[in-house]
């Protein structure tokens, strides 16, 4: 089998490309597709880049083909209606995509569409973009759904930010560190705490809201980088784990609370450090041509460990992993690597199910993953460019990974998830 290393995107950014073209539907990156000039050619564009572009059609059970049968009459509808010289509500129209396109499991999809035609009254005011993400219905339905993700992430955040400051009574904290980071698309929180139990032995800990960290510690080494501060902290995490004593080590803490993702390479900071050979828990594939089905091979991930290591299962040593409902993609695949480790354990909640990685820039290089008007001026999709599956062969697309200890945020609250770990680790044999 192919090896996909863990710089994947930088790898398939230098390919030429090899993408075959259908012949009954325009190429999801030729501008043709924007040509559209009614809401039924608007969805039968959709339709269609999606018939052949997604990845997910081997295990999404929606009926791609009745869905086409059931809405394209009800856009034509709304072309006669305007032909009549109304326009269309974007409420209206969002209920169709949502019925349409809602219901597929991709949970990092987004649709973008633009109404044509928004009707503006006196009763009403129609905007005239409509926003669909099939992830937030489906999460909705989870019975430990936690309504507002933006308030948890800032209660996470602030009580990291105490913990760090010393006010976490429970136990005592050696070391802590707190650091915001901006970088171009946002700003990424990172703390670390070293955490001494009683009888002295210590528990590195490490959060942050996003994995960045390949190129936070790119300025590891550059005292005036604005990531300096930051990539110090990973670090000091990972040396703690590394080389404090085995007498000394209790455990280790990777915390995946309400972190949304980010680099497949970041694998290289957080399980390398912990192996001593290469190691391999899931495998990839993309779609290589227009037929639903039409994939690559399935190749493996593979993590070669680092050059200064230390292999925590052969010294038994714990490492715990939290998640909940918005540990997102990276935040979900490092959960589940970990997991698999000899003593890996995950305390908390079935993480989100946005596991199929991304390449916004593979069009010319696969046959799905984003495309559509970057300007947002007609439409734009947002979707996986991967397949992801575990070696067992389950593929975790909207379901996510479930915990070996669930500890619901509604019942215990953040605190009470970390005392959950923390507890863990100091009673494991």
């Amino acid at each position: 089998m192919r090896k996909i290393s863990l710089v994947i995107l930088a790898m398939l950014m230098s390919l030429s490309s090899c993408r075959k073209s259908p012949d009954y539907v325009p190429y999801i990156g030729e501008t043709s597709m924007l040509a559209y000039t009614n809401y039924a050619e608007q969805f039968d564009m959709l339709w269609n880049n999606i018939n052949t572009g997604y990845v997910f059609w081997d295990v999404d059970e929606t009926d791609w083909d009745e869905v086409y049968e059931d809405y394209m009459p009800q856009f034509e509808a709304l072309d006669l209606r305007v032909q009549s010289g109304k326009g269309v509500s974007t409420k209206e129209l969002k209920e169709l995509y949502e019925g349409a396109m809602g219901g597929l499991i991709d949970h990092h999809m987004s649709i973008m569409v633009k109404n044509l035609h928004p009707q503006v009254s006196n009763n009403s005011v129609g905007g005239d973009i409509v926003n669909i993400n099939p992830a937030s219905k489906e999460i909705s339905t989870r019975d430990y759904y936690y309504k507002n993700s933006s308030s948890l992430l800032s209660e996470l955040s602030e009580f990291n930010k105490k913990v760090a400051e010393k006010s976490y009574s429970e136990y005592k904290i050696s070391y802590s560190g707190y650091e915001k980071v901006k970088m171009e698309d946002e700003t990424v929180t990172v703390c670390y705490i070293l955490f001494e139990l009683p009888g002295g032995k210590l528990v590195p800990y490490l959060w942050q809201s996003a994995y960045k960290m390949t190129p936070i510690m790119s300025g590891l080494d550059k005292p005036y980088s604005s990531y300096y501060k930051a990539a110090q902290l990973i670090d000091k995490w990972k040396n703690a784990a590394i080389k404090t004593p085995r007498e000394r080590l209790a455990g280790v803490i990777l915390d995946n609370r309400c972190n949304n993702g980010g680099y497949l390479a970041d694998l290289n900071h957080v399980i390398a450090p912990f192996i001593k050979k290469d190691y391999s828990v899931m495998s990839t594939r993309y779609k290589e041509g227009p037929g639903r089905l039409e994939h690559s091979v399935w190749s493996p991930i593979i993590i070669e460990p680092s050059t200064s290591n230390r292999d925590l299962g052969a010294e038994n040593i714990p490492y715990v992993v939290l998640s909940n409902i918005y540990s997102i993609s990276m935040g979900e695949l490092t959960t589940y690597h970990v997991s698999q480790l000899p003593t890996g354990y995950v305390i908390g909640e079935r993480t989100y199910g946005a596991t199929g990685p991304l390449l916004p820039n593979a069009i010319d290089l696969t046959y799905g993953g984003p495309y559509g008007d970057i300007s947002k001026e007609k439409h734009y999709v947002y979707t996986s460019t991967y397949e992801i599956k575990t070696h067992e062969g389950f593929v975790p697309e909207g379901i996510g990974f479930s915990p070996d200890k669930e500890v619901l945020t509604r019942d215990a609250g953040v605190q009470g998830q970390l005392d959950a770990a923390l507890e863990y680790i100091k009673n494991y044999k």
